[in-house]
This record gives structure tokens, C-alpha cells and sequence, in this order.
């Protein structure tokens, strides 16, 4: 800092003091003459110091700092009294500010922006680790740049906002100024930018990180920012993606206001309406795949009225773009002042904006504004012609139409393509032939096409493939044939000398990815209508069509020689080769299921890419897969061999450091099936899988199985797939993992760097596969052993949890029903023991393995009730306070109807009378619904058949006396279950005679009221009605339910 900084920061600091009384006692400060030139003259050093270049973040943030104190300075001129009355012109004043001060702070919070990407982005390559810590920091930075735009943006807007309430006030030489209003336009249209990258990179941020952290969170790892008004993470809140382009928009409609009414001191400027015209075109909405418009792909003008109003706002976006754009060249065609035309960038950017919007008709839109361009062009009105990059904008306006019109889009791309080819090809012919050539041609005399070109139209097929229209081999071959045609195309021209036609791999691998598509889509077809005769019984009258598998043999030849194009690129071109070509063509055959010996040709393909030994053809893990998978799909022999070898290779590479060559759990699966008639060959596989996991376990347990060939839990899925295998992978895991266990409990010296080796959930797996192969004894030594494992102070992180005492309640149950409270209690206790206090699954899970094991037996039910009943008490102790819930106390009623007691129905009503006194008492969670109800009157309905008939109406009257307290219950509510059971109740409980008959037509009438009457209870109605009953209720004309009133039918669900 030299002298005169020191100067000035001295004078600032002097006047802040004076802000600081001003804010104080709220009054008026008296200042000289002289003090209002040396504030001024601080304000003069601010805005020079704004303008410099930027050194650091540190200058960054300095620069914020600067317009915010020039802003308290402003304050102080606009409200301190002067000392003396001072003269401006020739008329008294009693104010110092003048608009030159305002216009000083303006620029100084203009200039506060600049450097903010420089400095807060320039070192992002060094710091980010991996791919995820880049989305992070990226995110952060973008989020900081969006919000400081944002509130210089506020802070402008209120400085005009300020000068405009003086000029009202009576001070008309404040009076906002067109330079005033365009620097705060300006603002707004940085702004807009800003906000749109950072809400496309919040979109970025969460399909890579799957979960983007709060806005909050702007300042956690900078808290030393947080108390800048300019960092506050509330400022994004409180803009959406179009706010900061209406505003600016707003502006500069007030311009051309204020230009009608005094045209003498306003003019709109180009570069206002420029500045407008970015802030619309930045605003690139994320298309929807242009598919939920219109239900079916077409090319034609689609009606705006038929959209939705809530998408209008987002139409307009690209429209005022481009009316912005045309009031632009309309300047330039003035003949009272000199205004360029649009550049070439704003037209671009505006057919972009057209192309990115979810406006139906936007391709259209940025065809017309290209053709329109050329017409300008042509006849002069223009200085620059449309630039391949303006026509790739517009080519890529139709590719991105490609999924919702998957031939219709593609097509039109080749179309303009060729089009471009033309107008370059008349260039060739212009340079070759010096003959005089008309004026417009000699105007596109330097138009080319390049490379980009080719691959946006070659990506337009490639997502014409994701189309939801793309459901039928016809069509799938339709785009096959039109990208196809388009490669021998290129292939002609480039065979002409155009060198920016020729095909690269990846366009060979979107042509070979078409054919795929189509190919599977046939296959799929062929194999369905096989399905079809052999449901049928008539599937010797032959599988396919000739015709048809001539067909699929046809794309896949064709498939072949494409293989043979690209590796030898047809004498007239270096080839450009590509695995993915490869794995399009392996993909193909693999799928080609009904061809004879596909799974060999896939295996040929494969074994092709690896002989060329070309750098670039290394085959992946996905093409080691299919050409595995494809080979297992038959019972040869020698195909399950040649897939053993590969899965080998894979394996080997793997292991050698490349993890990308990682065989999926998938292909284990296939392998193991593939061998299923060979105990032998499984047992061999087996044993090759776990010594190459026990080779590596250590690597495994400590880094989640990022270095080996398989996981651990993986190795035991596959164990168990084998027949009668579960208990041998049982003891497997159990081994691997109290090997492990000891190593760590020895204080092995591999094992000192890490305290989460073992897992939880590695032995809780385990216990799972003893308890599936019947080894109740096993899984609760195990268990013990975790409990004595998890002491030591490395391997707390293997102490039983929930899931491990929920694996063996159901099977210790089980096994020993008639001691299931004892068992029950114990293993609560062992629990609590652990830490972990009983929770509503725990009891559930108890209460259901009663339940189901009981087989009726009262004893087991009565045993649930206690339990059910002791909840409350049994956690009164723990710090997790449980209570009786409605679930859990349903799970017993269940189990009263079902049980053998001929007394049942009374139980099971005397358990719904505790849950209603429970709830009563302040128990929120216990309150009864209608499948509480329901299981009561079910209770005592099948226990009908043991019962004697004056029991069977004292099960009756309970019946109905339930169901009176659900229909005047505030909880529940009879649904069609509740009436069906009373029909039956009617039916199974009461004799035959007039009450039943009463009863009956009584309940089924408020069924109908309810509308609540399903087929079933018409069939009961049916059932136990006589037929005068029956004329009472439904009439003599209804002979089905479907011919009964709606309105009885109307609460069914569907």
C-alpha cells in the first residue's frame, strides 16, 4: 500500500466515524463544504481501486468490502446537512450528493464482480481428489459467484431506487440518468448468467453425488465469510431461474418508456438491448425429452393453445430473445444513426436458446431464424454469413427432438447436413473454376462443414434409440436403414478427398448400436411368438417365419462387414478404430438367440477385437459378460468350458490392478447353473472363488470389496445357491471371518491401521445362512462370539445389533413353542445387555412367530396376549419407553381367530376391550381401526361349528355388538369386509326363520346406504335370503350384481 492508499483509507475510516454517530442518534449530521470534496474524493479513490486487476481472492474480497463502505459514504452525502447553504447552479440546495457520487458507487459495486470466476475457480484442478470432491467444491464456488452477483444486483437496484425517491422529493438534478439504469441492467443480466450456471451445475452436482447439500450450507467450510451480507446463502432462495432476466427485462422496457417520453436525454443503446438479450439467452431450461407435449412423435406446427399455461412463462423465454434480437438488427437498419447488425453470436445464441427451451415448435423456430439469416445475408442487410457453428446449433435443435420423433428428427439433421454439403461443395467448385460466378454465391465462398456436424446428426440416432416410439423392429430398422445410409455417404465423400467426412469409430459404433436395437427388438418378437404356439399346442408347426430369420441373418452379416469397413476403412482412410463397434456387433449376436450357434459367433467377434492388438481394442468387463453369459445359454459342453476360460482371463486381469475387469455376481450365478449336473466342476469353481477371495480377504473386509474379484457377502449368496450348500458356506464364512477376528484380537500387525475390518453386518450374514441350513445351535454360538469379540477395543464395530437378535427370535420360537416366553424373555434380556433396547419390530417379530407356529393352540395365543400386555413394564427400565400398539395387539387378536378355542370369540372381545380402555388411558398408539373389529367378529364366527345354539346367538349378540361400537366408533369405520362378516355371522350364527331374514335385510340395507356392496356380499345376500326377502331389497327385476343402483357400488375400490 503506498502514501496515498494510506491517505485515503485514513480520510474513509475518519467519515465512517461520522456514519456511525449519523446511525447512532439518528439525526441529521452537519458537514462542511470541504468535507463533502474529501468524500467524494474517497469515493473517486474506491471506484479507481475497482477498477484494477485482481492479484488474489483476498483483492476479491476486498473489493466487496470497498463498495460496501462507499455505499455508507454515499448515505452520508445523500443525509447530512450541509454547514452553509451551498449553490449548485443558480439554485440553493441543502443537499451535497450530486448524481456523479451515485454513479462512483454504481460502478464500484459493477466492478466489485470482476475476478469473482478468476480467483474463486482458478486452482479447482489442484484442489479436487476425485470426481465427487470436484462436483463439491465446484458447486460451492458456483453458489458463491451466484449469490455475491445477486446482491450487487439488489444493492444497484437500490441505489436507482434511492435516487429516484430524491428526485421525486423535489430534487430533480438526482433524477436517475440512462446510464444509470443500464449499469443496474447490466447487473441483473450478470446475475441471470450466474444463477442459471449454478442451478445447471446443482443438476450436474446431483447425478454424480446423488444428494446436493443445502444452500445452508454456502459457508460451513468458510464460517469466517458468513457474517457477509454479500455471502448469505438466503439470497439464492430468493430468485428462481427467470427473476433476474425479468428484471433486467423490466429495465429495459422503462428505457424505452422514458426514450417516448424524452428522447432528447434517453436513447436506448444496442448494448442495453444486447445485455437484455443475454439474460434470456443464458436461462437454458433442461429439456423434458420434448415427449410429454404431444403423445405421439410428429413434425408438424403444434398449436401453443394446446399446451399447458404453466409452460407459457418458459416459452417465453427464446421469444423474447428473439424479438429482442430483431429490434437489434431494426436499429441497424436506421439511416439516422450507425448501428452494427447482430453479430453472429447473438443470432447463435438465440437459436440456442430456441434449441435448449421445452417450446414444442423450437426447432422450427431455430430452422426459421437460420433460413431468415441467409435471406439477410443474401441480399446484404447482414456482414456475416451463417457460420457452421450457427448451423450446427440448428442441427442440434433437431437431434435434441430425436426421442420424441425418432425418424422424423434424424431425417431432417441429414437433410440440413446435406444441405451444408452443398453450399461447402460450391466453394471446391468456385476455387477450382475462375469464371466469372454470380454475386450471392461468391458471398458463401468461405462455408465448410465440420467435423461436429457429422457427429451431432450421428447423435441424433443414437437417442432416437431411448424413444418410447422405438417399441417395434420395424421402426428400430427403419432408423438402422436411414444411419446406415447416411455411413455409406460419408464414406462416398470422404472417398472424394473430404477429409472432414470421415466416419470415426464412434459413428461406426452408433450405426452398429441402431442394428443392435433392432435386432433385439426382433428376437424379442420371435421369441414371443414362439411362446405363443407352445402355450397354444401347436408348436410344431414351426418356430419362425423363414422370411423373418432371413431378415435378422441379414442385419447381422451386415454387422460383420461393418466390422470389416472400419478396420481396414476402405483403403481410402486410416481406420479409426473403436471397442465399442465390437461390443455392439458381441451384443447383437449374444441377443440373436434364435439363431443357431449365436453364442460361437459372439465368441468370434470377441476373440477378433483381442487378436488385432490394437491399443484401443482392449475388450472390458461388459464384454467378458455377455460373451460369458452368451456362451452359458446353451447345454454344450464345450461352451461351458470355453466360458470357464474367459471367466479365468477376467479374473486374472482383475487381479493383476485392473478393477475395471471385475466379474459381476451375475456370471458366477450363470456359471454355477451352467455346472449344476457336474458336482465336481462346482465344487472346483467354488473352491477357486474362495481361495482367491481368502487370498485378498483382509484388502476385502477393510476397503468394501474394491480389490477383489468378489465380496464377502457375494461369496456366501453364491455357496448357497448350490444345493444342501448352505451349511458348508456357513462354516466357510464363519472361519473367514474369526480368522480375521483373531488376527485383530492378536494385535496383528496388518491389521494396526484400521479399526473397521470387521462389520456387523458380516456376521449377521452369516447367522442368517446357519439359521438356512437348520443350525439353530451354530448361529446363537456365533452370536456369543460377536458379544465376546466386540470387548476388544478394535472390534467394537462387530457388536450384535437389532437384525442380529431379529434373525434368530423367529426360529428359536420355532423350534420350542411351548417355551416361547422363556425363550422370548432371554433373549430381551440379551439384548438389553448388548445396548440395544427392544424396539416395535422386535415384539412384532415375536408376537408373529407365536402366532404362525401355534397352529390354534390356546395355550401359544394366551402366551402372546401376556407378552403383548407386559410391553409397557418390560421397558419401563430402559431408556426406549415402548407401548402396546395397534399393530402389534392385531397380530393377536389374529391369533384368537384362529385359534381351536371354542371360547375365542370372548377372548378375542375381551383383548379389544383392553386396547379400548388402553387408548382411553392416554395410549395414542393403540387405537383400534376396522381390521381390530373385524378380527373379533371373525373370531367368533369360526368357532360356529364346535358351539351349541344358544352359545352360537351369544356369539351373534357379540357380534353385533361389536360391530354397533365400529359404526359409532371416531377411529374406524365398517369397510365391505365388516358387512360380509355380519352377512356370514347372519348366516352361520342364527337359525333359519324371520330374524335371520330381519337381520339380513337390516345389514345389507346400510351396506347399500354405505355404498359398500361388492359381488361377494350380493352372493351371501343371495345365499341365506328367501326369495320375499330378497323382492324387499333388490326388486324383482335385478337377476345380477351389475344390474344394482351405482350409488350402492360407489366406495368400492378398484
Amino acid at each position: 500500500m503506498d502514501d496515498s492508499d494510506e491517505h485515503f483509507e485514513m480520510l474513509i475510516g475518519k467519515y465512517l466515524t461520522k456514519v456511525g454517530e449519523q446511525s447512532d442518534n439518528g439525526s441529521i449530521v452537519v458537514i462542511s463544504h470541504h468535507d463533502a470534496e474529501e468524500i467524494r474524493s474517497c469515493l473517486a479513490f474506491l471506484e479507481s481501486r475497482a477498477r484494477r486487476q485482481r492479484s488474489s481472492r483476498d483483492e476479491v474480497d476486498r473489493s466487496f468490502q470497498d463498495a460496501h463502505i462507499s455505499e455508507k459514504l454515499l448515505n452520508l452525502l445523500i443525509r447530512a446537512k450541509p454547514s452553509h447553504e451551498t449553490i449548485i447552479g443558480e439554485e440553493p440546495k441543502d443537499r451535497f450528493v450530486i448524481v456523479q457520487d451515485f454513479h462512483r458507487v454504481l460502478n464500484i459495486w459493477k466492478f466489485s464482480t470482476k475476478g469473482l470466476k478468476k480467483y474463486f475457480l482458478q486452482h479447482r484442478a489442484e484442489e479436487m481428489t476425485d470426481i465427487k470432491d470436484h462436483y463439491k467444491k465446484m458447486l460451492q464456488y458456483q453458489r458463491r459467484i451466484a449469490c455475491r452477483c445477486l446482491y450487487v444486483s439488489e444493492r444497484t437496484e437500490s441505489i436507482l431506487h434511492e435516487m429516484k425517491r430524491l428526485s421525486l422529493e423535489g430534487y430533480s438534478y438526482l433524477r436517475p440518468t440512462q446510464y444509470t439504469y443500464e449499469t443496474v441492467l447490466g447487473s441483473w443480466s450478470l446475475s441471470s448468467r450466474e444463477l442459471s450456471f449454478m442451478l445447471r451445475g446443482e443438476g450436474k452436482a446431483a447425478g454424480i453425488l446423488q444428494k446436493v447439500s443445502p444452500r445452508n450450507t454456502l459457508n460451513n467450510d468458510h464460517p469466517e465469510l458468513a457474517n457477509n451480507p454479500w455471502d448469505d446463502p438466503l439470497i439464492l432462495e430468493r430468485y428462481k431461474l427467470l427473476d433476474p432476466a425479468k428484471k433486467a427485462d423490466e429495465l429495459l422496457e422503462h428505457l424505452f418508456t422514458l426514450e417516448e417520453l424524452d428522447s432528447a436525454e434517453f436513447k436506448v443503446s444496442p448494448w442495453a438491448i444486447e445485455r437484455t438479450l443475454s439474460s434470456w439467452v443464458h436461462v437454458k431450461i433442461r429439456p423434458r425429452r420434448f415427449t410429454q407435449i404431444t403423445s405421439k412423435p410428429q413434425v408438424g406446427i403444434v398449436d401453443e393453445d394446446e399446451v399447458d399455461l404453466e409452460e407459457q412463462e418458459e416459452f417465453h423465454v427464446p421469444a423474447r430473445a428473439e424479438e429482442l434480437m430483431w429490434r437489434l438488427f431494426e436499429l441497424s437498419q436506421s439511416d439516422t444513426e450507425v448501428v452494427r447488425p447482430p453479430s453472429n453470436g447473438i443470432f447463435r445464441s438465440v437459436i440456442s436458446s430456441w434449441s435448449h427451451s421445452n417450446h414444442p415448435n423450437g426447432h422450427h423456430n431455430a430452422e426459421r431464424i437460420l433460413i431468415k439469416m441467409g435471406e439477410l445475408y443474401d441480399l446484404g442487410k447482414l456482414t456475416s454469413m451463417p457460420t457452421p457453428d450457427i448451423f450446427n446449433a440448428v442441427l442440434g435443435s433437431w437431434a435434441r427432438r430425436s426421442q420424441s420423433m425418432p425418424l422424423d428428427a434424424p431425417a431432417r439433421c441429414v437433410a440440413i447436413l446435406k444441405h451444408m454439403e452443398q453450399i461447402a461443395d460450391s466453394n471446391t467448385t468456385l476455387d477450382k473454376d475462375h469464371e466469372q460466378v454470380s454475386e450471392i454465391d461468391q458471398l458463401w465462398k468461405d462455408f465448410y462443414v465440420d467435423e461436429k456436424a457429422y457427429h451431432i446428426v450421428f447423435g441424433a440416432f443414437k437417442s432416437a434409440l431411448h424413444s418410447k416410439a422405438l417399441h417395434t423392429s420395424d421402426i428400430a430398422f427403419d432408423v438402422a436403414y436411414q444411419v446406415d445410409d447416411l455411413l455409406q455417404y460419408l464414406t462416398h465423400r470422404c472417398s472424394q478427398g473430404k477429409e472432414e467426412a470421415t466416419p470415426s469409430g464412434e459413428i461406426y459404433a452408433i450405426v452398429a448400436k441402431c442394428y443392435r436395437r433392432a435386432i433385439e427388438l426382433l428376437s424379442s418378437e420371435i421369441s414371443k411368438d414362439d411362446d405363443v404356439l407352445r402355450e397354444s399346442g401347436v408348436g410344431f408347426i414351426g418356430v419362425h417365419h423363414q422370411g423373418t430369420e432371413n431378415h435378422l441373418l441379414s442385419a447381422l452379416t451386415r454387422l460383420n462387414l461393418l466390422l470389416n469397413e472400419m478396420e481396414f476403412g476402405h483403403g481410402i482412410h486410416i481406420p479409426d478404430l473403436s471397442i465399442n463397434v465390437y461390443l455392439e456387433v458381441l451384443k447383437a449376436w449374444a441377443n440373436a438367440t434364435v439363431i443357431p450357434d449365436s453364442e460361437r459367433e459372439a465368441l468370434k467377434i470377441f476373440q477378433r477385437a483381442k487378436m488385432i492388438g490394437h491399443p484401443t481394442l482392449v475388450p472390458g468387463a461388459e464384454m467378458y459378460d455377455v460373451t460369458i453369459s452368451a456362451l452359458l445359454r446353451s447345454d454344450s459342453s464345450k461352451n461351458a468350458h470355453d466360458a470357464l476360460e474367459l471367466l479365468k482371463e477376467q479374473e486374472r486381469l482383475h487381479l493383476e490392478g485392473n478393477p475395471s475387469f471385475k466379474p459381476s455376481i451375475k456370471i458366477y450365478r450363470s456359471m454355477l447353473a451352467a455346472f449344476k449336473d457336474r458336482p465336481d466342476a462346482m465344487s472346483l469353481l467354488l473352491n477357486q472363488m474362495t481361495l482367491l477371495y481368502e487370498s485378498n480377504v483382509f484388502d476385502d473386509l477393510r476397503d468394501k470389496n474394491g480389490s477383489t474379484t468378489l465380496g464377502f457377502n457375494e461369496i456366501l449368496e453364491l455357496w448357497t445357491a448350490v444345493e444342501d450348500a448352505e451349511s458348508d458356506a456357513a462354516s466357510w464364512g464363519e472361519s473367514i471371518l474369526l480368522r480375521v477376528a483373531n488376527a485383530v484380537y492378536t494385535s496383528n500387525s496388518r491389521c494396526q491401521d484400521s479399526t473397521k475390518i470387521l462389520r456387523t453386518s458380516n456376521f449377521n450374514t452369516v447367522i442368517k445362512t446357519w439359521l438356512e441350513a437348520g443350525k439353530l445351535h451354530r448361529a446363537e454360538s456365533l452370536l456369543e462370539e460377536m458379544e465376546r469379540l466386540s470387548h476388544h477395543h478394535l472390534l467394537h464395530d462387530i457388536k450384535p445389533d437389532h437384525l442380529s437378535f431379529h434373525l434368530l427370535i423367529r426360529k428359536v420360537i420355532e423350534d420350542d413353542l411351548l417355551h416361547a416366553e422363556v425363550h422370548a424373555e432371554t433373549l430381551l434380556q440379551r439384548m438389553r445387555a448388548c445396548g440395544k433396547s427392544p424396539n416395535h419390530l422386535t415384539y412384532q417379530l415375536i408376537l408373529d412367530s407365536i402366532v404362525k407356529s401355534s397352529r390354534g393352540q390356546t395355550n401359544s395365543i394366551f402366551t402372546a396376549e401376556k407378552i403383548l400386555k407386559n410391553i409397557e413394564s418390560a421397558s419401563a427400565e430402559t431408556a426406549r419407553h415402548l407401548r402396546p400398539s395397534t399393530k402389534l395387539s392385531n397380530i393377536v387378536l389374529q391369533g384368537w381367530a384362529q385359534s381351536k378355542d371354542g371360547r375365542k370369540g370372548l377372548k378375542a372381545q375381551s383383548l379389544l376391550g383392553w386396547m379400548i380402555s388402553e387408548y382411553q388411558n392416554g395410549n395414542s398408539i393403540i387405537k383400534p381401526n376396522s381390521s381390530s373389529y373385524n378380527s373379533v367378529m371373525k373370531a367368533c364366527i369360526k368357532s360356529s361349528k364346535y358351539l351349541r345354539p344358544q352359545q352360537k346367538r351369544q356369539n351373534f349378540e357379540i357380534i353385533l355388538k361389536i360391530f354397533k361400537e365400529l359404526k359409532r366408533s371416531q377411529n374406524a369405520r365398517p369397510g365391505v369386509i365388516s358387512y360380509r362378516m355380519m352377512l356370514t355371522a347372519c348366516q352361520l350364527l342364527l337359525p333359519e326363520g324371520p330374524e335371520r331374514q330381519l337381520h339380513a335385510k337390516e345389514i345389507f340395507d346400510d351396506c347399500c346406504l354405505m355404498g359398500l356392496t361388492d359381488e361377494i356380499v350380493y352372493f351371501i345376500v343371495l345365499d341365506i335370503c328367501d326369495e320375499n326377502t330378497l323382492r324387499k331389497i333388490v326388486g324383482q327385476d335385478v337377476k345380477s350384481w351389475a344390474e344394482l343402483p351405482v350409488e350402492w357400488k360407489r366406495n368400492l375400490t378398484q
